[in-house]
């Protein structure tokens, strides 16, 4: 079980990073630069996911609450990360569409994984 979760939280740390570059070039307004920005909010989110997937979430939990987890977790984190962070200018839009792809990897690749 503790193995899943590293392997949740390294995809998760690669699925943010990705997403948030993707959604940066393609929706006009939205930008995260430079990647390291983008690596360390995947790695913050990443965090904060892990620790909500161990302290909250119980260890035979039904798969889309993973994906549910992930869309909460990276809304909540993206739009704190955006008023704390000068490197990131992202809509709305962005932020629930980034949301929306994050969890729906993260709905998929937990249940291929075992």
């Amino acid at each position: 079980m503790f193995r899943l979760t590293w392997l949740r939280t390294i995809s998760r740390l690669i699925t943010v990073s990705l997403v948030l570059l993707l959604i940066g070039y393609l929706l006009p307004g939205c930008s995260v630069f430079p990647i390291s920005t983008s690596l360390l909010i995947g790695f913050i989110i990443a965090s904060f996911g892990f620790l909500s997937e161990t302290l909250i979430l119980k260890k035979k939990s039904v798969p889309y609450t993973y994906g549910l987890n992930s869309f909460i977790i990276s809304l909540i984190g993206l739009t704190l990360l955006k008023s704390l962070l000068p490197n990131i200018q992202i809509s709305w839009l962005g932020l629930i569409l980034s949301s929306l792809i994050i969890g729906l990897v993260e709905l998929i690749i937990p249940t291929t994984i075992k």
